[in-house]
């Protein structure tokens, strides 16, 4: 195989990225890769046919010619051999449940990373204790063949409620929360306060500014510290005594 076919041969495989630093890389480089032909090279050479796209150092998203891969298969492709998945705005479009652009996309790990600019979408990659990473409610799944680690529809909300600032569209809570069912409720209240009293203080707020009855777990919530229902704002809005939440 000469070096030319080698973005081809990835995306016949639907892979988004190619990482020169993975095992997957490794595994098949002996086979792709012509012998004597230096890695470096075929590299710099793709990527000035614009074959190859640099992300970051090592890794090359594998351009389409024909059509433009989706942003958030390229986000969990950086990722791949690492437990992640996506959440808050890009996982809330995948569910149907928002449909506005999404210039940031959320990317949870287990450890810190630096933001990655793939093309008029910025990957935000963002930490998550190991314990709520090993049990969020994240799967599998394809998008136009590539292969995403994506956050459930409840997950998606819980992040955004315990970490505001992972969400871009927060002000859409509101809708996301009016189409979830009364079962969905209850289980993103119980994941939501086993994450932090915060994110049950921003969800109960939520639920009783929209006339949603409160989920058992909340009922007999009673916090004592105050909290904004989005952090960073310039300007506060309506108090909640019960929840002791700034709107």
């Amino acid at each position: 195989m000469s070096c030319s076919d080698i973005p081809d041969w990835h995306l016949r495989r639907r892979i988004a990225v190619l990482d020169v630093r993975s095992e997957a890389w490794r595994r098949v480089r002996p086979e792709l890769l012509p012998p004597g032909y230096g890695q470096d090279v075929c590299m710099r050479r793709l990527v000035a046919a614009g074959r190859l796209r640099r992300l970051k150092r090592g890794a090359y998203l594998v351009v389409d010619p024909v059509r433009e891969t989706p942003s958030i298969a390229v986000a969990s492709a950086l990722y791949a051999e690492a437990p992640h998945y996506v959440t808050t705005d890009a996982a809330l479009v995948h569910h149907g449940l928002i449909d506005q652009p999404v210039p940031t996309i959320t990317v949870v790990l287990g450890g810190r990373g630096r933001p990655i600019d793939i093309g008029g979408t910025v990957v935000r990659p963002v930490a998550l204790a190991d314990r709520w990473l090993r049990d969020a409610d994240a799967y599998a799944t394809t998008i136009e063949g590539f292969a995403v680690r994506v956050a459930g529809r409840e997950q998606a909300v819980v992040d955004a409620l315990a970490e505001p600032a992972w969400m871009t569209h927060g002000s859409l809570l509101p809708e996301v929360l009016a189409a979830l069912s009364d079962d969905e409720v209850e289980r993103t209240a119980d994941r939501a306060i086993a994450r932090s009293t915060a994110a049950g203080q921003r969800l109960g707020y939520l639920l009783e500014d929209g006339d949603r009855r409160l989920p058992g777990a909340l009922a007999s919530l009673r916090p004592v510290r105050a909290v904004r229902l989005r952090p960073g704002r310039s300007s506060r809005g309506a108090y909640s005594t019960r929840w002791r939440v700034y709107g």
